[in-house]
């Protein structure tokens, strides 16, 4: 018996399953979704080929996608989300276009677009285009505003568990990127009970970065995990911490999904992202903004905030940005505002 539920396909690559809860969510709201994943592999090699140069995995992505072109062609599909458009081909979005016709086609990117300009030989094929960057919902016509989510596991501790002493002061679980180490060091250098967790995909990966291009030649293959922290221990890692860093990417303004599962959690914010004090739920009480190369007084700031603070449920304004909305949003009809198809 064919299903009389409306039909999505998400395109997304894997990130930290989350991927997911995104598809678990569609199915809560009532759609048979299937999920397809960007990438032909999730190695480390083929990641980073994916971003630096596409075209040495070409014969891998067609034969990938030819595949899932054959497995979607009976299939009648009513919404296509594509997130982040880091590879898939142009060729396959035209395909389901064409047996397609009455589907809505979403575009949501959660990466600054100048990190991640790929999506932009695709971007016409889509009747709506979001993304997670403030500044770039400004700056390219069509693109709407739509912050990131936090899950459900990040929820903040109640009763009488809100009122106990939080066995961290300063927490921080997160990539090893960019000058993260030399941040969150600083800022965790003094503070009696700190966390600091730094994941990296690879060995052969950290070997690199730290012999060859020397750029954490000073990080310690101690300080590093190859295995990522579950979802539930981060989510307790941050329910148990007075305050929580996060650092975003080079060249991005967009909200992490760390923002909002910190606020959610009930743990206060120390950021590097100003573009959260434009946010409706900015609270500086809660969540303060330091520098990328944290100075003498950001670290006081950090112990001022430490000391001073009292466990507290979610920040008013967050619950806005759960999963369960953002996916509304996306899915919604009156928001998808179909356009003609002759004004490409």
């Amino acid at each position: 018996m064919t299903s009389s539920r409306p039909r999505a396909l998400v395109v997304t690559p894997a990130f930290f399953g989350y991927e997911k809860d995104i598809v678990a969510e569609f199915e809560r709201q009532g759609f048979a979704t299937t999920l397809l994943d960007e990438r032909p592999s999730n190695s480390a090699f083929v990641r980073a080929i994916a971003r630096a140069r596409k075209s040495l995995i070409g014969p891998k992505i067609d034969a990938y996608y030819r595949d899932w072109a054959s497995k979607l062609h009976d299939v009648r599909l009513d919404l296509v989300l594509v997130i982040k458009a880091e590879v898939v081909p142009r060729w396959f979005l035209e395909i389901l276009r064409t047996t397609n016709p009455n589907a809505r086609f979403v575009f949501y990117t959660f990466d600054a677009i100048a990190n991640a300009s790929n999506c932009m030989d695709v971007i016409d094929l889509f009747d709506r285009k979001v993304t997670f960057d403030r500044a770039d919902a400004a700056e390219h016509p069509g693109f709407e505003y739509l912050p990131l989510f936090y899950p459900s596991e990040f929820r903040p501790l109640e009763g009488d568990e809100a009122e106990r002493s939080r066995r961290y002061e300063l927490t921080f679980v997160g990539t090893l990127h960019s000058d993260r180490y030399r941040f969150v060091t600083t800022l965790s250098a003094g503070v009696s009970r700190a966390k600091n967790f730094f994941y990296v995909q690879a060995r052969w990966y950290f070997a690199l970065v730290k012999y060859v291009t020397r750029e954490h030649a000073n990080v310690r293959w101690s300080d590093v995990s190859f295995t990522p922290m579950t979802r539930a221990e981060t989510a307790e890692a941050f329910r148990n911490s007075v305050a929580v860093l996060d650092m975003q990417r080079n060249g991005q303004t967009g909200l992490s999904m760390r923002t909002f599962e910190v606020l959610a959690s009930g743990a206060m914010l120390v950021t590097t992202n100003s573009a959260i004090t434009h946010e409706s739920f900015y609270d500086p009480a809660r969540i303060i903004v330091v520098s990328s190369t944290p100075t003498s007084e950001d670290r006081r700031r950090v112990r001022r905030l430490i000391e001073s603070a009292r466990p507290a449920g979610s920040l008013d304004g967050v619950e806005q940005h759960s999963i369960e909305n953002w996916v509304s949003r996306l899915a919604s009809a009156k928001d998808l505002s179909r356009v003609d198809r002759t004004s490409r």
